[in-house]
């Protein structure tokens, strides 16, 4: 019953379009049963009759796979014959045979009289049903009439009429030496015998790609965290990654448990499981998957209601448990793989011991049926598979359903629980319903439980009397919404309220919701001033509030680089509403509005009401923005797991790009860098926060650039500032000057590159951050070769000023790196040693680029010994991080001193290292340059590499060509490519 199927090529049979998924689709997936479906095909022309049988539950893709293997055998010119179930002639004898065999009959002429008899016996409305071994020889010698090998696809074999059925079981222990192959498809657990001698494969879930493949092909979800909630609610169940979405209505009544609701095809591929139940056992089964409460009693209670009998209730559960659609447990399993489902709802109920923590002894008096003895059931119920109870409300009527709710209201012991299902049947405002209905709301809400919330916030606001509080409550779920990225949800919420109704507080709110909306990232800097009036006067009745208002306040000031003005209108709003010095939240606006005022390491404060994530949160952004990489990381790392364990997805760009910061210069390898930036972009595309996502391109432009992938970084750097010039965020152009820079650097242009990285520090009255701060090294870098020393020592100077004791460790050794490689001649020895001391492994990007220009610096003041341990620790750095383009140049500057790098024959002189001619002839240094020269690159843009003149390129290459018998770069450049 899976739609992860391709197109039918399979003929006038019953695995056709309707269980097809989007037109041209291939099965995605199931390599297992591709290779056993193409091992069957490749045996029929050998005489090789094999059976597969597809097990699997309802939705596993059985009807894909049988698919697939029927457009596979009509590939390979195999005949195909197939046939399904079909509810109305399952009473029909030899209905679905007849179906199967319809195309081959008219071959009956050539088939021996004995079979011809059997055959016309069956079909031709003969006195009996011939038996099944006997009908299923004579099938046989009819396929053997056909020319060439016949494949039988049967669907559903459990389910077909008892004789073709059994027919069917027949001829596959007959297949065995013949060009006969029969696949089946049954349900796992249908009770029936399987198939003699088959090869047996049970279908499970999808992985987690394939299923997020599948999920993206059917394009029923419009966001990434509805993405993430079909994921976790359809546990790789094919048909259910396909068919299941929030829609674009109110939530029902699934969302009680966490749920998303069935569409009529998923419900119908259960509803085999209803209709063979008992009338009592479809009504306890109905009260069980509704309910809001797991406990037995409970259900057994409204059951009871429902049914006007404890002893039928009682007898419909046992009838359900065996059926094994429900299990009895002792009591509520918060580890159960049900998780999300049925105990979500008990897990985010605080002081609801009563519904959900205890075991029970008794059960009240039901007012109609009698006592339902608890002596004889468990404490709670359990689905094995979730996905049967959005398919039992899917397949009830919306009658029953209310008659199962009122049921529930009167009989469920939780107030909140039984507000649930009261309020599913109120019709007018009842404000005492809707604050017990809006407690359902409030407690943590991991994955699909943030459903529950939105249901009840939602329900608490239609049953509201004052608008105005209606409104409020529709405006909370909208927060919760936005905050999951459930960007569509929250418009629904929005579009129902009325902003004149609104008071001091529901505007605030209502400004705190647009700002999570798709686009809020745009706009200009008036509304930072907005944002900050709306915090101020939130402060007294919803501090939380407050602070996320100046925080989105702050943010928008940091990435549009707001004038001093703006920037002290947050400074000085943050220092009204902070708690102390050390708030957390406090400091974190600071660090957006301007990092070097935030006072050195210490613990600050968590803010009153402010959650464990939350605050780790903000002190990972103060941390990041600070340039305290280390304080950082592990933090980071701990509220990423945390957003996701919540679902606030919509969050995880603003710390999924920090971290890919942090590994640049923490990491010992860039992949997990280009990892964290890569997920950043994707969920900030689609949580439709384009700001984001241009932080995180510009952060993968960075690294392709260290990485020596210039022409990605390049462009990655284009879709920055285009970005950037379309929201108007200007800060976010720093990102894509330090990826041109780092790429002018990496291609030896580094005047260029000094150009573009000293356009950074052309406004001392901007506050500078990590761009900033980033852009010093590779701003000092490139100054020698550049000639830029006395300028870039005024930069440094400026920057050093600016910084006290208490600056991060990181920005104090990106200081010692400059002031080294700009220190004066008589003064850089001293001051390499210094930037090199103990600690800077801890960076190893510094590490890399401080020993390289120390070991440069050495060779060119012709201590070349002494440069070969730097050199090689540099080269060493540079290949494992994946510098490529550095440890190129480092590996050239290793050769000059006469010794191998590491991708030579370590160790031993360069001119023993290869028997090539040009090494005999050239000095390591002269080699260098031809390659660099062959390579296309200009006499300044060698010396640029080299630290050399071009004056001193020139002299070199004017001894280079009569050594090697050339007078051109032309013919140099085809010598090397030879050489």
């Amino acid at each position: 019953m899976s739609a992860h199927i391709g197109p039918d090529v399979t003929g006038p049979d019953r695995i056709g379009p309707g269980n097809a998924g989007p037109e041209g689709a291939g099965l995605i997936g199931r390599e297992r049963e591709r290779e056993r479906v193409a091992a069957l095909l490749a045996a029929l022309p050998r005489n090789g009759g094999q059976v597969l049988r597809l097990s699997g539950a309802p939705g596993t893709g059985r009807t894909a796979v049988l698919r697939h293997a029927a457009a596979r055998a009509a590939e390979q010119g195999v005949r195909v014959l197939s046939t399904a179930w079909a509810p109305a002639e399952r009473e029909w004898p030899l209905a679905a045979l007849n179906h199967l065999l319809r195309p081959a009959l008219p071959q009956a002429t050539g088939v021996p009289d004995r079979e011809r008899a059997v055959l016309d016996t069956a079909f031709g409305g003969g006195p009996a049903t011939p038996a099944p071994a006997e009908l299923a020889a004579a099938v046989l010698r009819l396929l053997d009439t056909l020319p060439g090998p016949v494949l039988l696809c049967v669907d559903d074999l459990d389910r077909l009429d008892p004789a073709s059925r059994d027919t069917l079981r027949a001829v596959a222990g007959l297949c065995g030496g013949t060009r006969v192959g029969l696949i089946v498809t049954e349900r796992t657990a249908s009770g029936a015998p399987p198939c003699p001698h088959p090869q047996t494969v049970t279908l499970g879930r999808l992985p987690a790609p394939q299923a997020r493949a599948l999920v993206a092909r059917a394009g029923r979800v419009t966001g990434y965290a509805e993405e993430q909630l079909v994921l976790a609610v359809a546990r790789g169940n094919p048909l259910a990654l396909t068919e299941l979405s929030l829609g674009d209505g109110p939530l029902g009544d699934t969302a009680c448990f966490g749920m998303l609701p069935a569409t009529p095809r998923l419900a119908e591929a259960y509803a085999e499981d209803r209709q063979a139940l008992s009338a009592p056992a479809r009504t306890v089964l109905l009260t069980a998957a509704l309910s809001a409460s797991p406990v037995t009693r409970d259900i057994l209670a409204a059951s009871a209601l429902l049914l006007d009998s404890a002893d039928a209730a009682r007898d419909g559960l046992a009838e359900v448990v065996a059926r094994g659609l429900v299990v009895e447990s002792p009591g509520p399993t918060d580890a159960d793989e049900n998780a999300g489902a049925m105990e979500a709802v008990g897990t985010l109920r605080t002081g609801e011991a009563e519904a959900v923590g205890t075991l029970h002894t008794g059960v009240a008096d039901t007012g109609t049926a009698g006592a339902v003895d608890a002596e004889v059931v468990a404490d709670h119920l359990r689905f094995p598979d979730p996905l049967v109870r959005p398919a039992v409300l899917g397949l009830e009527s919306t009658a029953r359903r209310m008659a199962a709710h009122a049921a529930l209201g009167q009989s469920i012991g939780s107030p909140a629980h039984a507000a649930w299902h009261a309020a599913r049947c109120a019709v007018g405002p009842d404000e005492e319903l809707a604050r017990r209905l809006e407690s359902l709301a409030a407690g943590p809400r991991p994955g699909g439980a943030v459903l529950v919330a939105l249901a009840a916030l939602e329900g608490a606001a239609r049953l509201s009397p004052d608008p105005e509080r209606g409104a409020a409550r529709l405006l909370r779920a909208a927060e919760l919404a936005g905050e999951r990225g459930l960007a569509d949800q929250a418009l629904r919420y929005v579009r129902q309220i009325d902003p004149t109704g609104l008071g001091t507080l529901g505007r605030a709110l209502l400004l705190r919701v647009y700002d999570l909306l798709p686009g809020s990232g745009t706009g200009g800097r008036e509304r930072i001033a907005e944002l900050c009036e709306a915090a101020r006067e939130a402060a007294a009745q919803d501090p939380a509030l407050a602070r996320k208002l100046l925080l989105a306040a702050a943010r928008r000031g940091r990435w549009q680089q707001c004038g001093p003005d703006e920037r002290h209108l947050l400074l000085r709003t943050a220092g009204e509403l902070r708690a102390g010095p050390r708030d957390a939240w406090y400091l974190t606006v600071t660090a957006l509005t301007d990092p070097l005022r935030v006072p050195g390491p210490a613990d600050p404060r968590p803010a009153p009401g402010v959650s464990g994530a939350d605050h780790r949160s903000l002190l990972s952004q103060a941390a990041t923005l600070t340039l305290d990489f280390e304080r950082a990381a592990p933090l980071l790392e701990e509220t990423e797991a945390a957003l996701r364990a919540e679902g606030r997805y919509r969050q995880l760009p603003l710390i999924l790009v920090p971290r890919a910061m942090c590994r640049i210069w923490l990491g010992g390898e860039w992949h997990t860098a280009l990892a964290l930036a890569e997920e950043a972009r994707t969920i900030a595309d689609r949580t439709g926060q384009p700001d984001w996502a241009a932080r995180a391109t510009g952060m993968l432009g960075i690294l392709e650039a260290l990485r020596g992938e210039h022409d990605r970084s390049l462009e990655y750097a284009a879709e920055v500032e285009e970005s950037s010039l379309r929201l108007g965020q200007n800060r976010q152009l720093s990102l894509a000057v330090l990826a041109r820079a780092l790429t002018a650097s990496g291609t030896g242009r580094y005047a260029e590159a000094y150009d573009r990285l000293r356009s950074l520090f052309t406004d001392p009255a901007t506050p500078y951050a990590f761009e900033q701060f980033w852009g010093l090294a590779f701003l000092a870098e490139a100054a020698p070769p550049a000639r830029e020393q006395t300028d870039a020592r005024t930069v440094v100077d400026h920057v050093a000023s600016l910084t006290g004791e208490g600056c991060a460790p990181l920005l104090r050794r990106i200081l010692a790196y400059a002031d080294a490689v700009l220190a004066p001649e008589g003064e850089a020895e001293a001051r390499y040693r210094r930037a090199l001391r103990p600690g800077i492994e801890v960076w190893p990007l510094l590490h890399g680029m401080t020993a390289f220009g120390y070991g440069a610096w050495l060779r060119r003041r012709r201590r070349v010994t002494d440069s070969c341990t730097p050199l090689a620790t540099a080269e060493s750095v540079f290949r494992t991080l994946g510098a490529s383009s550095r440890a190129a140049q480092t590996a050239s500057e290793l050769r000059a001193t006469g010794w191998a790098a590491e991708g030579d024959s370590a160790g031993t002189p360069a001119g023993d290292a290869s028997g090539s001619d040009l090494t005999r002839v050239l000095s390591p240094q002269q080699l260098t340059i031809a390659r660099l020269a062959a390579r296309g690159l200009t006499n300044r843009a060698i010396g640029e590499q080299l630290r050399l003149s071009p004056r001193t390129v020139a002299s070199h290459l004017y001894q280079i060509f009569p050594k090697l018998g050339v007078s051109s770069r032309a013919q140099l450049a085809a010598l090397m490519g030879t050489g």
